[in-house]
């Protein structure tokens, strides 16, 4: 598969995500899989990445996405101004295995957060994927 976007709902082969997927949705949760979050940080350097793992986790084995900001979930909450500094930005959402992420993105949803994405697999699948 070229590209992989992926909802509840299934994958979907378009890189085009505005046309195919309506992030302000909450209903549902918008994935991206390793390969794809890797071809966007390439080129789209302006993407906001979320890491809600805490502190200990970026320093093991799993390591950390660069330019990532560092707000465990359990703080998400009361830490939600943080994210002023995004201006406008696709937040893309990561955690160990996935998880957390699904939870802090249905936060950020609530929140009134637009253009939120999880990344499929998390830091594992991250590690695990060829890039």
């Amino acid at each position: 598969m070229a590209n992989d976007i992926a909802s509840r709902e299934g994958t979907i082969e378009d890189p085009v995500i505005e046309r195919n997927q309506d992030t302000r949705d909450k209903t549902r949760l918008v994935y991206l899989s390793p390969a794809e979050l890797a071809r966007r940080l390439q080129e789209e350097p302006k993407l906001f990445v979320l890491d809600v793992r805490d502190p200990h986790e970026l320093e093991g084995e799993l390591g950390r996405l660069p330019g990532a900001v560092n707000i465990p979930l359990h703080q998400l909450k009361q830490r939600l101004g943080e994210l002023s500094k995004r201006e406008g930005r696709d937040v893309i959402v990561v955690c160990r295995t996935g998880k957390r992420s699904e939870t802090a993105a249905r936060m950020l949803q609530d929140s009134g957060v637009e253009r939120v994405f999880v990344l499929k697999g998390g830091m594992t699948a991250w590690r695990e994927t060829p890039r």
